[in-house]
């Protein structure tokens, strides 16, 4: 390897010319600046002043875009900024002015109202200028019929005047289920009917089968009803024999006769 006399840029060893600047390896600076041609020299000295001058133009126009996209990224990046902190302080404001609004407002005790009607309740939530809103639930106990079962809002809690106050009232359930009965005994039917509260009515029917027992009933099993309305049980009876009738037709004939008799003497009397 060795350097260039005339740019100093390293060649390798068997090169006969600079790969940088062109100038042979094998001569010294001075004897080849006296062997090249005058014009060749000018003309070489004009190619590199505008080559430096284009290159000098060419970076200048750059730094000049460079510096105008930096005048406005940093003029959007502040005014992005101030924009930020201005909202941020506009929210503080809101949210402090609010807090403020409700700590002022919110001083309105919850009344205990579980227990009372509706009426009632509406009543007391009125005198705390606060508002009830009844919301009906099925029950089985006649006593929490018609009264406040539950509150969304607790007893002594604190909320801003006219604040909606849901309360639970208690709907007693007039709704029965029919029991199966169909094969039982007559006292055994009774009883399960009785249990469910559903009301009945007995209709009896000749047949085979043993007596007292229940053939049919008029709803269906496991139907749900009003406790108002009735099922009618069909129960067996037995078949009255033809000997236990003529017994019946004598009776009566000779009580006729006996009647007969009585009028008679009462009459000769």
């Amino acid at each position: 390897m060795r350097y260039c006399p005339k740019c100093e840029t390293l060649n390798d060893n068997d090169s006969f010319f600079c790969k940088n600047c062109g100038f042979p390896l094998d001569e010294e600076v001075e004897n080849y600046n006296q062997k090249e041609n005058p014009k060749m020299k000018a003309k070489r000295s004009k190619t590199k002043v505008k080559n430096k001058s284009r290159n000098k133009t060419k970076v200048k126009y750059k730094n000049g875009n460079n510096d105008k996209q930096k005048g406005k990224m940093s003029f959007f990046q502040s005014f992005m900024m101030f924009f930020f902190i201005l909202l941020s302080i506009c929210a503080l404001g809101a949210a402090a002015f609010l807090g403020y609004y409700i700590y002022q407002n919110s001083n309105i005790e919850v009344p205990d109202v579980i227990g009372y009607t509706y009426e009632d309740a509406k009543a007391t939530l009125k005198n705390s200028k606060l508002q009830a809103e009844m919301t009906e639930i099925t029950v089985t106990d006649e006593d929490e019929a018609g009264t406040v079962i539950k509150q969304n809002k607790k007893p002594g809690s604190k909320v801003m005047e006219n604040t909606i106050i849901k309360l639970t009232v208690g709907v007693l359930d007039t709704k029965v289920t029919v029991p199966n009965i169909e094969g039982l005994s007559l006292d055994e039917a009774l009883n399960l009917l009785n249990k469910n509260n559903v009301k009945y009515e007995i209709v009896y029917e000749t047949s085979d089968q043993e007596e007292n027992i229940v053939l049919d009933q008029s709803i269906k099993a496991n139907k749900k009803i009003e406790n108002t309305e009735t099922v009618t049980i069909t129960v067996s009876k037995k078949q009255e024999t033809q000997t236990n009738q003529n017994d019946d037709n004598v009776q009566e004939d000779n009580q006729d006769n006996i009647l007969e008799t009585d009028n008679e003497t009462h009459l000769q009397n």
